[in-house]
């Protein structure tokens, strides 16, 4: 190795002079901002792949008798099932399958954020549900809601989701900045930005008495991220079947779910 060093005539007969040097790293600095370039065209690619699957995703309902066990789900499109090959792949349509006697009411919408939900919730009418299932925060995170007023619209979707049922079930999202689709600083930010959101609604669930389930993982701890190949869709962002099965799974372990879905109503709800 050391006589092919001396051979090299970039290594032996070149010495390093600031001319040679600033043309370095002008090179450098070339390859790296097409490395750049590249990763930010990627992700535009990626970002076009999730609005498509936005575009075909249907959230999962169902209505049957008048006094079975009604759910309310809410949210983005973790709640509309985007990324899932069909609507019964969906948490929603999970649960469906789970308890086929219950009626399903689904007012998530694809890109809603924490105050776009709040709305959801507002708009539903009266009555009283057996569950509500919230699934939130990620469009948040992505489209840079401050944290200043983020705190209070939390606080204000947990009070009007308790209003509407005494079993409310939250769920957020993972640590989005370890995703491949995400490279530094974006990721970073990421990280950064799902770890206080998190820890918000993680906080105001405790607070208002309702079920958080943390997806949140720093860097080696999260069996989601860890395996984005099967856990999220084509798009590298929405959850995949296989992830919507871990969220569902996760609910049914650590919920008393089974139990408020297994009663039959005193009074109908109004689901129109």
């Amino acid at each position: 190795m050391a006589r092919l060093l001396l051979k090299c005539p970039t290594m032996t007969s070149r010495p390093l002079t600031t001319s040679n040097a600033g043309g370095a790293m002008v090179a450098l600095a070339g390859v790296t901002a097409l490395a750049g370039l590249w990763r930010w065209g990627q992700l535009l690619q990626y970002m076009r792949i999730g609005e498509a699957l936005a575009d075909h995703a249907i959230p999962f309902e169902r209505k049957t008798m008048p006094h079975a066990p009604a759910v309310l789900v809410v949210g983005d499109s973790t709640g509309v099932g985007t990324g899932a090959t069909t609507p019964g792949d969906s948490i929603a349509g999970l649960l469906g399958a789970a308890f086929p006697h219950v009626s399903v009411v689904n007012r998530a919408a694809n890109g809603a954020r924490t105050l776009d939900v709040i709305m959801q919730l507002a708009g539903t009418g009266p009555g009283r549900y057996d569950l509500v299932l919230v699934h939130a925060g990620g469009n948040d995170v992505l489209r840079r809601t401050h944290l200043r007023s983020l705190g209070p619209q939390v606080d204000a979707l947990m009070r009007l989701a308790r209003k509407l049922s005494s079993n409310v079930i939250v769920t957020t999202i993972p640590n989005l900045g370890l995703l491949p689709l995400f490279f530094p600083p974006l990721s970073w930010m990421m990280s950064r930005r799902a770890r206080q959101l998190c820890a918000l609604y993680a906080e105001s669930a405790r607070q208002h008495g309702a079920h958080y389930l943390d997806f949140f993982h720093e860097r080696g701890a999260c069996p989601l991220t860890s395996d984005p190949q099967r856990y999220f869709a084509r798009d590298g962002l929405h959850p995949s079947n296989d992830c919507y099965k871990y969220v569902f799974d996760a609910i049914m372990k650590s919920t008393p779910l089974a139990a408020r879905l297994t009663r039959p109503r005193l009074r109908p709800v109004r689901t129109a």
